[in-house]
């Protein structure tokens, strides 16, 4: 479980940007159904307070395989904080936390990549798909003990993802809307995004990792 720290303002390789559609590929988890990432808990992960999870996604099953796969999990004994997988017909994302869930209707058989974020509001939880908003809930993530954060499965070995996922963000406020859509296919840091020291965690999935935000003022982790 390899994750390395980085400070909020530290520059990164940029996104080789486009337009919805228009062929861009965000670092990308390639995924068959046998394996996904695990990370240890931290508290960057932890936005139950209010916070948004960001990715693009593109499922590559057709055939019903028995379960929603997930696509990030962050879950200890008392259940998940965040649960964020695809319905099995691709119809749809779940969202779940402790003992509640709901669901956002979308088609996503196209096999195409599709941005999604989810955002936890004061009163609920809200999601979009490519920058339209898809469904809204009473839904909230939970402030629960975490044992690990997964990626493409929901614990490491079950309700496993196949086919990719790229570009996550986990930022510990509310991004708005307009926001997403305009940012979804830049470089947030050479681009200049309001909402950058509310980064928390972002992927590097050609190294298979997830990085870590500390805040700029906060002190470098060793």
């Amino acid at each position: 479980m390899n994750r390395r720290v980085i400070e909020c303002l530290l520059g990164l390789v940029a996104l080789n940007t486009s337009a919805f559609g228009q062929g861009y590929t965000p670092d990308t988890l390639e995924l068959n159904g046998n394996d996904g990432l695990d990370f240890d808990p931290v508290p960057q992960l932890q936005i139950a307070d209010g916070g948004t999870i960001e990715f693009w996604v593109a499922p590559a099953w057709s055939a019903d395989p028995g379960y929603d796969p997930v696509i990030i999990c962050n879950a200890g004994p008392e259940g998940a904080s965040f649960l964020i997988a695809m319905l099995r017909d691709r119809d749809g994302i779940a969202i779940a936390a402790g003992g509640e869930e709901d669901i956002a209707t979308f088609d996503f058989t196209d096999g195409q990549f599709h941005h999604v974020a989810v955002s936890q509001f004061e009163d609920g939880t809200a999601v979009f798909v490519d920058g339209q908003l898809t469904g809204t809930s009473e839904f909230r993530f939970q402030d629960l003990p975490s044992v690990g954060v997964w990626i493409g499965s929901i614990d490491g070995m079950n309700n496993r993802f196949v086919g990719a996922i790229g570009g996550m963000r986990v930022w510990n406020t509310v991004i708005e809307q307009e926001t997403l859509v305009e940012y979804a296919l830049k470089d947030i840091f050479t681009g200049n995004h309001p909402d950058l020291l509310y980064l928390s965690a972002l992927s590097e999935f050609a190294n298979r990792d997830l990085l870590l935000v500390e805040p700029a003022d906060a002190p470098s982790a060793q």
